[in-house]
C-alpha cells in the first residue's frame, strides 16, 4: 500500500457548488483503488466523509470542509 498526503491549500474552492475538489490523475487507478482519510487535530488519520467520483482522466475527491487528505492506494 502507498499513501499520498495533500494539504487543505491543494483543494480547489467552487463558490457556485459550495464545495472543495482535489483532482487526481487516474493513470492505473480507479477510484475503488483509493482509500480517503482526513487529518485530525492530533495528527491521526480517520475515514473522511468525502465523495469520490470516477471520471474519465481523473478521480475526482469533494468535500463540504477544506481538510487535510491522505489517500491511501490499495495493492
Amino acid at each position: 500500500m502507498q499513501t499520498k498526503d495533500y494539504s487543505r491549500e491543494d483543494l480547489q474552492y467552487h463558490q457556485s457548488e459550495n464545495n472543495y475538489t482535489l483532482s487526481i490523475p487516474k493513470k492505473f487507478l480507479s477510484a475503488k483503488d483509493l482509500k480517503v482519510l482526513k487529518k485530525n487535530h492530533d495528527g491521526s488519520f480517520s475515514d473522511a466523509d468525502v465523495t469520490v467520483r470516477d471520471e474519465e482522466h481523473n478521480i475526482l475527491i469533494i468535500t463540504t470542509i477544506p481538510i487535510d487528505i491522505r489517500l491511501e492506494i490499495l495493492d
